[in-house]
């Protein structure tokens, strides 16, 4: 048998083959180092000479060299499956380490960016940071003690964020193209575009407003407001100087608002989720507000009388004698504005004949509530007896009534009420009035000490009233600059508590009084809703009772609410004894204090249960709103405490991943502002990822349970988002 013929051999070759990648090729080294193994097993001692095949001879040249060769064989058989895997696994290795390097090259990049996108955030809330700490040194200021270099600082506040967004902006578009590495940084990149363009929207504002502030403040940095504030004509030419810079900041916010409406809010962060809601509140204060001054010029153009006289009708409301939209009209007057000043007014006493009431008959053109005051002539409901708690509606009867009965200045133009808190305030930056005709010095301190002197003394107080009334807006007109500023204050502190309320004819106009918040309207929607306006029937003691509430209201799975409203009342003789208004000769034989109470609650409630009301209550279901309608009582020096429970349909709506509870809280106009505790349990298994304002207790029983208290000096929304 030839060496090649060998089965051995050819194992051995293609074994050898198979582990070298090579060829099969037989060698002479081979084929005497294969023979070898084939004769040892004859012999335990292999002989030095051996015979091959043909029994020849065969000398080795070194015979150690024999010996060697088989054993290097034996141990390359031997080392053969080793071999194997590792020549495989270089080859998977060189695979791998192309795969790990091209990763490395992608992947550094993309870390890379991360943390230069997490630098521009930084940088982003470092500025925004900035511009909330100047806002906020602004907002706890009165408006007409800033100054030129507070509207600088707050200018290079919102330029330095309009910046720092631009670079985050320009950052995130390399980050897009790594969004698989974080799944919201596609969110980010539309959230940056559109605080830019907010960002960008303020910075035009702001400069639009340079002209005219520089006006007001008498040009000089260090300057606040001056009487220049009367110069109305000047403010309306300086504010469209702006207008260019007002239509850009228009521009940027609808841009700004697509981009918000387009941002994927599912599977985000608590955190962002929350800085984008952020972002739509300043969108939307920022919308109010850049659609006032694009507005304003023609609209204080026609409230002013620049081009047409105006008329109005003034509702002094005595808010000791509390009615749901403010208090009974005890007196009212008119006046008549022409180019930013009052020309012509007067002031008169509510008698059954001033004003002029409109005939009878014209009573059954108004839908009176049953459940509402009888009066022995229907028609003064429309007057001094208003139901409703929505002041453009109570407005509205009263415009109605002064018209239809042909009274001085009519058709008027407008409603303005102010109640007994509107003119104390007013008094306060008058600093005293002198009432012509009664030797009778008012301030803020003794005006209704006086008033309620002269009702006890003798009659005609509401003539007194009407005197000092005239006088008040006489001395308006004439006040010197030291006080102007003071005033202002007055005046735009009176609008923000509903003290003052003012309502336009022209619904345009009312838009605008909306936009600001001073025309006392409800403003119920698909949300939580809570309002109580109380209606005094028979004295004047609503300054002597403090009025509290306390609402507990449980989210259940399916988004409706379980509500339960306690209204406390206080009604303490050691503080009544101190009120000019709680005395005999005012109250007669009703010292109590008997109240027509309504609760207003969201549409579509069902009441399931009262405490301490002794009648139950009627439910008037009318859109936009549920009415809880109930007379209660309470006794001089007691307190009581009157309990609501209810259920609503669902209101909890989603936002992104998570789930969003709000709540409206309006005041009652004509009250100082009742204090409030909120509860909110969350439903089972919830929680808590944002809320504002933020609570002041948070705490987990069964549920997760959020407390909330504040003073409702103005109305107030309560936001909550869980999961």
């Amino acid at each position: 048998m030839s060496p090649n013929n060998n089965p051995v051999n050819r194992v051995s070759d293609k074994d050898d083959s198979a582990w070298n990648d090579e060829p099969a090729v037989t060698r002479p080294q081979d084929r005497l180092q294969v023979a070898a193994p084939a004769a040892e097993t004859a012999s335990a001692s292999p002989p030095l000479i051996r015979t091959v095949n043909s029994q020849q001879p065969v000398i080795p040249a070194n015979p150690t060299s024999v010996r060697t060769a088989g054993q290097s064989r034996r141990q390359q058989r031997h080392r053969s499956p080793l071999r194997r895997v590792s020549r495989r696994f270089a080859r998977v290795l060189r695979w791998r380490a192309i795969l790990i390097t091209l990763l490395i090259f992608s992947i550094i990049p993309a870390a890379g960016i991360l943390v230069f996108a997490t630098d521009a955030t930084t940088r982003v809330q470092e500025s925004l940071s900035n511009l909330k700490r100047v806002a906020n040194t602004l907002t706890s200021r009165s408006f007409t003690e800033l100054t030129l270099a507070d509207f600088g600082r707050l200018q290079a506040s919102v330029q330095d964020l309009a910046t720092s967004l631009g670079h985050a902006r320009q950052q995130s578009s390399l980050v897009q193209h790594f969004s698989f590495l974080k799944p919201d940084l596609e969110t980010v990149s539309g959230a940056l575009d559109g605080a830019e363009q907010v960002a960008l929207a303020a910075q035009n504002i702001l400069d639009g407003l340079q002209p005219a502030l520089f006006f007001l403040m008498g040009g000089q940095s260090g300057q606040s407001l001056t009487t220049q504030i009367s110069s109305g004509e000047r403010l309306i030419e300086l504010l469209r100087i702006g207008q260019g810079k007002f239509v850009t900041a228009r521009e940027q916010l609808l841009a700004a608002q697509q981009d918000i409406k387009a941002l994927n809010l599912n599977g985000l962060s608590p955190d962002l989720l929350l800085q984008i809601e952020q972002l739509e509140q300043y969108h939307g204060q920022l919308t109010t507000i850049n659609q006032f001054l694009l507005e304003g010029p023609d609209l204080l153009t026609t409230i002013f009388g620049l081009n047409t006289p105006r008329n109005y009708l003034v509702l002094s409301q005595n808010s000791d004698e509390l009615r749901p939209s403010g208090g009974y009209i005890s007196t009212y007057g008119w006046l008549r504005v022409r180019r930013f000043r009052i020309t012509d007014y007067a002031y008169s006493p509510t008698t059954p004949l001033s004003p002029n009431p409109p005939p009878a008959q014209m009573a059954s053109t108004l839908h009176i509530p049953d459940w509402w005051i009888h009066y022995s002539q229907p028609i003064y409901s429309a007057w001094d007896g208003s139901w409703y708690a929505d002041f453009p509606h109570t407005a509205q009867m009263a415009a109605w009534f002064y018209d239809q009965g042909q009274n001085p200045r009519s058709p008027v133009d407008g409603v303005i009420a102010i109640d007994l808190m509107g003119f104390e305030k007013i008094l306060e930056s008058l600093g005293s009035v002198s009432v012509p005709g009664y030797d009778e010095v008012i301030n803020a301190q003794n005006f209704r000490e006086v008033v309620y002197r002269i009702r006890a003394e003798k009659e005609g107080h509401k003539a007194f009233l009407a005197a000092a009334y005239k006088q008040i807006f006489a001395d308006w007109q004439n006040i010197d600059e030291n006080r102007a500023a003071p005033l202002l204050n007055a005046v735009l502190s009176a609008l923000r508590e509903k003290h003052i309320m003012v309502y336009f004819t022209d619904a345009r106009l009312n838009e605008f009084m909306s936009l600001l918040g001073w025309d006392g309207a409800q403003r119920p929607g698909h949300y939580d809703y809570f309002m109580v306006a109380d209606a005094n029937l028979g004295n004047k003691s609503n300054s002597s009772i403090t009025r509290s509430l306390t609402y507990d209201v449980a989210i259940q799975p399916d988004g409706s609410l379980k509500s339960r409203a306690a209204l406390s009342y206080d009604y303490s003789a050691s503080v009544a004894d101190k009120d000019p208004a709680v005395k005999p000769e005012h109250y007669g034989n009703q010292k109590d204090y008997a109240n027509l109470m309504q609760v207003f609650i969201p549409s579509g409630s069902t009441l399931t249960g009262t405490d301490n009301v002794q009648v139950d209550p009627q439910t008037v279901n009318d859109e936009p709103l549920t009415t809880l309608v109930a007379t209660v009582k309470v006794n001089f020096d007691s307190t009581e405490r009157f309990q609501y429970s209810y259920t609503t349909p669902s209101l909890v709506e989603p936002f992104g991943p998570y789930w969003r509870y709000r709540l409206l809280l309006q005041k009652q106009p004509g009250t100082p502002g009742d204090a409030v505790n909120v509860q909110l349990a969350l439903p089972p298994g919830a929680s808590l990822v944002g809320a504002s304002p933020a609570p002041v207790a948070n705490y987990t029983l069964d549920n997760t349970i959020l407390e909330f208290r504040f003073q409702l000096v103005t109305d107030q929304w309560i936001e909550v988002i869980f999961k």
